[in-house]
Formats: structure tokens, sequence, C-alpha cells
């Protein structure tokens, strides 16, 4: 049994060894550049799965959870609006921006609805 240690442990390979997340550095009160920044870098990603709003930050993560990062577009940033009705998230503004809403004031959304597996490689 010793043996076969060394031969299956040289058979395997590491595909991946860290996640990739792309940060925005732009100005977050410009939705305009946020979209424009989300619309670039999500060509690159595979497919959209969730959205994480905390205090500090909003982070989109796509299946392999490699992503996008936005400092400081939070809770209170009208570009935040313009972001999930970008993703197609369904929301009530009231709730969205109320970080007492949850436990800690993180939210986070499901993307698979509108970013469905191929929506890239429509012919």
């Amino acid at each position: 049994m010793h043996g076969c240690a060394p031969s299956l442990k040289n058979s395997f390979r590491l595909i991946r060894l860290e996640l990739e997340m792309v940060t925005y550095s732009g100005p977050v009160d410009d939705a305009r550049e946020v979209i424009q920044f989300f619309r670039r870098e999500a060509a690159k990603l595979r497919i959209l799965r969730k959205l994480i709003i905390s205090p500090d930050k909003t982070v989109i993560k796509d299946v392999n959870g490699d992503g996008l990062e936005f400092p400081q577009l939070t809770y209170g940033c009208p570009a935040l609006e313009e972001l999930l009705h970008e993703l197609g998230v369904i929301f009530t503004p009231k709730t969205l921006h109320d970080p007492t809403a949850t436990p800690g004031g993180v939210k986070e959304f499901a993307l698979s609805a509108r970013w469905t597996w191929g929506h890239d490689r429509v012919m």
C-alpha cells in the first residue's frame, strides 16, 4: 500500500492556486463608470452566481469564486441601485439601503436567473 502513494500523488494536478478578484478603483458616486467597469470586467468571468453587499463593499462572484470587488460601494450609494438593476436583481430600495435588516449588515443575492449557463455563447 505504501508503494501506491507516490504514483497517486503524482497523477493529480492542481489546476488553480488562488481566486482572482478584480477591484474597482474609480469613483463610486459615478454610476456610469461603475456600470462600464462591470460590463467590461464581467465579460472575463464565468457564469455570475452571487452578489454580496456589506457595510464596506460590494462583491460579485462567478461560479468559480472569481469576481469583482467594489470598495465603498455600499448602502446609501445610488450607484448600488444601478448595479443591481444591471444584474437583474429585484429589490426594494428602502430595504436595500437598511444595513440593519440582516445580521451583520451583509446581504446576498443569487444571480442565476439572469446569468444562466451559456448566456455568453448565444449564436
